[in-house]
């Protein structure tokens, strides 16, 4: 019997199995695929380094703190996304994301401008309130009448988040993030965040945290001890268990969690993805494109980070879904490869490689306005279950995507840890 299973092995796994073997506690890991890392893993085609979609660390943020106390050290660059431009009927305008980016863009008049202006100090200062309960349009109504300073908000709320719901998501949550966005730099990771797993499973190694990829947990059952049972029929107990998975596996594997977490009514977070390796960039000084009528975005990840062949470039191009949204597959690529067009106009002669994703689940369950926003999403201990804990980016009262994963498994990580040495 060892002290902790730990079932999943994305980032949120990763880190509370590190924290947990850190504390003192004798720790299994078990993941499914072949592979740790889940949607944070990285593969190389002829040199290019592609990501499971555009992926960007929040420098001080939730993940980042776990790393650098982890003893994970990562490489790479901040973006200069003030460079960049944002789109609108096709054309491309100066992005408003500095003073001197806001003063010579075309995409505002000056009244609207001066709002904006207003709206941005507003927002890092924090004299902005949004009402309980209000989604993402009906924040952003309560902040300007302009519907095109709200539209442009929106377009940033969308980059920052990864999350395309206006009318269901909660504006507190996204708005939150926004600020951060608008606050903290991110970098772009050297070799993809394939790198950072690298480091997390060193880290579990270096505290003696067992990794076992390859192996399928069916189900897990109550304890003391808690019992995880592998499809090859193995069972691994544990005084405790952190289930680092999706929700709907989470309520597969322990069906109490399906009432008790309200995992049932999880809707993620989806974006449709296509990323391009080329030889070159046709224009070099096109680098960021965010759409605001559109919602789509596109990035060229390397030209801050290594991520492909000398004098070569890797391209990140998404396009936010809503809920529920099923566009045909083709037509997403097509889409894409008009952004694509618009951007880097003669691409299509200069590919060497690509990766299409029609639907990448970027948030396990979106944080709704109904449900509470972030303070409505499970918490990390599962009632009346003692001993269990769960662990991901749809958990926890804190932070978004990966920031939300690495909380919410270094706080199951140190309970589960605490518990096992009672």
């Amino acid at each position: 019997m060892v002290d902790v299973v730990v079932v999943g092995g994305g980032i949120a796994g990763l880190v509370a199995a590190a924290v947990a073997a850190k504390a003192g506690a004798n720790v299994i890991l078990l993941e499914a695929t072949p592979a740790l890392g889940g949607r944070a893993s990285t593969r190389i085609v002829s040199g290019y380094h592609f990501n499971q979609g555009a992926h960007a660390l929040y420098r001080d943020g939730f993940l980042d703190r776990a790393l650098q106390d982890l003893g994970v050290d990562v490489a790479g660059k901040v973006p200069m996304l003030a460079d960049g431009f944002f789109a609108d009927d096709k054309a491309l305008h100066q992005a408003p994301f500095s003073a001197a980016g806001l003063a010579a863009t075309t995409l505002l008049s000056e009244a609207e401008k001066g709002e904006m202006a207003a709206l941005i100090r507003r927002l890092i200062q924090g004299s902005t309130e949004t009402p309980p309960g209000a989604s993402v349009d009906e924040a952003l109504a309560a902040l300007s009448p302009s519907s095109r300073v709200r539209s442009v908000l929106a377009a940033m709320v969308r980059l920052t988040s990864i999350v395309h719901a206006p009318t269901v998501a909660d504006g507190a949550a996204l708005l939150d993030q926004l600020l951060g966005g608008l606050t903290r730099t991110v970098l772009y990771l050297d070799g993809g965040w394939g790198t950072m797993i690298d480091g997390l499973r060193s880290a579990c190694a270096a505290h003696g945290a067992g990794l076992r990829p390859g192996a399928r947990v069916e189900r897990v059952e109550p304890g003391p001890p808690w019992r995880a049972t592998l499809a090859d029929g193995t069972v691994v107990t544990a005084r405790a268990a952190i289930l680092a998975v999706m929700p709907t596996q989470a309520a597969m594997l322990h069906p109490a969690l399906k009432e008790v977490c309200g995992t049932a009514d999880a809707v993620p977070a989806r974006v449709a993805c296509l990323d391009v390796g080329l030889a070159s960039l046709p224009r070099a000084d096109v680098r960021f494109v965010l759409g605001v009528d559109r919602p789509f975005y596109f990035s060229v990840h390397s030209a801050a980070a290594r991520l492909a062949p000398e004098g070569a470039a890797l391209v990140h191009t998404m396009r936010y879904l809503e809920p529920g949204e099923k566009p045909d597959r083709h037509q997403l690529v097509a889409e894409l490869e008009a952004v694509m067009d618009l951007a880097q106009p003669g691409w299509r002669t200069l590919e060497r490689a690509r990766q299409f994703l029609p639907a990448m689940p970027v948030i396990a369950a979106i944080p709704f306005a109904a449900r509470g926003g972030l303070k409505g999403r499970p918490g990390v201990v599962v009632p009346a279950a003692e001993g269990l804990f769960i662990c991901g980016d749809w958990v926890g009262p804190v932070g978004l995507l990966s920031d939300a994963a690495a909380i919410s498994g270094r706080t199951a990580g140190e309970a589960a840890a605490a518990l096992a040495r009672r």
